[in-house]
């Protein structure tokens, strides 16, 4: 049986950021992925990284600690992929209404303790940086520092990077149990083979509470379906990535929501223009399980909204749908670190929709905690614990 340092399930961008991590500290890893890399969330999703969008606290420190990564990236991985990399393009958040400005404001000001710089503009002033903005708008928050990444782009250069520093990669390889040695994991079958391992790490995204109760554990990471339209290429239209002032209240708040179909929906919008010139728009957070299928309800509602933000979008065409899931967990941060109740396995997934804002931090300091001992920036926070029960940490 091939013996590893560590095993990691899962090849979306938080599997293959830690992947990276740990093949760079020398460790010899192994990648297992039952479909193709970006068949999960990162293969589904935008490309955001908006710290403006985190919880005032630890989730935004965590957020700014990766985009210092972000800024050095290209150059760390040493690859020939393009990540489309959109340092500082800026992101906005547009309010609608009153209600919206207000409690933008107040996060805002929460957010700016941290010495994130942000700006509450009115919409003249907000126009100036999105003219397709529409003049009936109150305003908008602006960051200047929000960035954008091609997802799929730079999942694959994670995994680049990581086989240089002799990672192994097996794809369409689905983990079909844990192996225990007593009460530790001790590594994975697999229908290719059994690999044992120090630490068997689960970063399956939004399968990662199936992964888990291999382990015997029952973790409240729930599929979130996010649906998501693709324009025709088109001129440029955006400078930056942009997203509705309801998207906070879906997302942190959503007892404030009173209209039935916003809420069911978790209708918001986020929308950004690529490279190539297409706009991706999004989306929803419903609660849908696995189903991936796109909806005719949720794609002409989202649309609706984003035509009461940006007019112009009534001209264009949309040729195609498509939708992802997100790992949601009940307090808006993932799930990281050893399981002090189950010895050798970690636990690396529970992103929701910061999955690819904090990837590049996830990697580093999960792959730090497995290596050192302690990460340099603290994940206790994150940790398993806070889900556990009694009789599932080892109590009576």
């Amino acid at each position: 049986m091939t013996e590893y340092d560590a095993i990691v399930i899962g090849g979306g961008v938080i599997g293959s950021s830690l992947t990276f991590y740990l093949s760079k500290l020398r460790k010899k890893v192994l990648l297992v992925e039952k479909t193709d890399l970006c068949s999960g969330s990162a293969g589904a999703t935008d490309g955001y990284i908006t710290p403006h969008t985190k919880k005032p606290g630890y989730h935004l420190e965590m957020a700014l600690k990766s985009c210092e990564l972000y800024e050095t990236l290209a150059e760390d991985l040493e690859s020939d992929i393009n990540l489309e990399l959109g340092l500082h393009c800026g992101g906005i958040q547009a309010c609608e209404d009153e209600m919206q400005w207000e409690l933008i404001s107040r996060n805002a000001a929460e957010l700016s303790k941290s010495g994130l710089e942000l700006y509450m503009l009115d919409i003249e002033d907000a126009r100036k940086i999105e003219p397709e903005l529409s003049p009936r708008l109150r305003g908008a928050l602006f960051s200047p520092i929000a960035s954008s990444v091609n997802p799929m782009r730079l999942t694959q250069a994670y995994v680049d990077a990581a086989k240089k520093f002799g990672a192994k990669v097996l794809l369409h390889t689905e983990v079909q149990g844990l192996l225990f040695e007593g009460e530790r994991v001790s590594g994975v079958s697999t229908p290719n083979g059994s690999f044992s391992s120090e630490y068997t790490v689960n970063c399956g995204g939004s399968w990662g509470g199936v992964i888990a109760k291999m382990a015997g554990l029952d973790l409240p990471i729930i599929p979130k379906r996010g649906q998501i339209i693709v324009s025709e290429p088109v001129a440029p239209m955006l400078n930056t990535v942009m997203q509705s002032g309801i998207y906070p209240i879906i997302k942190y708040k959503p007892e404030l929501i009173q209209d039935e179909r916003i809420f069911r929906l978790g209708l918001a919008f986020g929308i950004e223009q690529t490279k190539d010139g297409t706009l991706l728009i999004g989306g929803t957070r419903e609660l849908a399980g696995f189903d991936r299928g796109n909806t005719f309800e949720a794609i002409e509602a989202v649309l609706k909204t984003v035509s009461r933000y940006i007019p112009a979008i009534l001209h264009l065409n949309f040729i195609r749908c498509f939708s992802g899931l997100r790992p949601h967990t009940p307090d808006g941060l993932p799930i990281l670190g050893k399981v002090k109740s189950v010895p050798g396995f970690v636990m690396c997934c529970g992103h929701e929709g910061d999955g690819i804002a904090l990837a590049p931090i996830t990697g580093k300091l999960v792959a730090e905690d497995l290596v050192y001992g302690e990460p340099s920036f603290p994940i206790l926070p994150c940790a398993t614990e806070r889900f556990l029960t009694n009789r599932e940490m080892g109590g009576g």
